[in-house]
């Protein structure tokens, strides 16, 4: 794979997700409720997005689906264990969130990672990798075409781009993928986008306000 198509691809996630981010803000504009959302760093969903079921397995290899997302706050961050920058900067900035979360004590929500590579990804392997940011963190994974599932509902792209040989190899590649951190409400709903780059403040204050939002409605 030459640079051109490399540059290519990184294009094509790039404006997914801006497209993405315009969609979300574009309905909020657009909704004629009496009371709008208040700012977060993204977007809060007005109305919300309904999830339809989807399956995948936990890092023991439990069933992860649409029942996991009921009944409390869910936090989604899509990416992959052998993501170079991405991945272990934004769980990290979760870690420290989640912490202030606790000080606070707030109704804390489910961190839940996504890996897009179940080659690499075995359930052990994701286990780890989130247990060593916490361990109430939850890692997820499953079949391409039901994590696909999942990703197209919560708006997240991802695609196969070139290792460190300058190719996509057996198993030496990368992915590119969105940053943004999504928030599923109580009744499995897409309720609002955390856009990169993310700090521990905005997570905290963005998840208190659509909570509030949630609940006076």
């Amino acid at each position: 794979m030459n640079k051109f198509t490399v540059a290519k691809i990184s294009m094509v996630v790039v404006l997914s997700v801006v497209s993405m981010w315009a969609g979300f803000k574009l309905s909020s504009i657009l909704d004629s409720g009496d009371k709008q959302p208040p700012i977060i760093e993204g977007t809060i969903l007005k109305p919300a997005r309904a999830l339809t079921p989807f399956k995948l397995i936990d890092q023991r290899r439990h069933d992860f689906n649409l029942e996991q997302f009921k009944n409390k706050w869910s936090m989604v961050f899509f990416g992959y264990t052998n993501c170079p920058d991405v991945c272990p900067n934004t769980l990290a900035v979760l870690k420290q969130a989640y912490i202030d979360m606790k000080v606070l004590k707030m109704e804390l929500p489910q961190i839940v990672f996504v890996s897009v590579d179940p080659k690499r990804d075995e359930p052990e392997i994701l286990g780890d990798y989130v247990y060593y940011f916490d361990p109430a963190f939850v890692g997820v994974t499953g079949k391409k075409e039901q994590i696909d599932n999942l990703s197209k509902q919560l708006s997240a792209v991802y695609l196969k781009a070139a290792g460190s040989s300058g190719d996509i190899n057996k198993d030496d590649y990368l992915y590119d993928h969105s940053a943004a951190i999504l928030l599923v409400n109580p009744k499995a709903q897409l309720q609002a986008v955390f856009t990169a780059p993310h700090n521990k403040l905005g997570l905290v204050d963005g998840l208190q306000k659509t909570m509030e939002f949630y609940n006076n409605q």
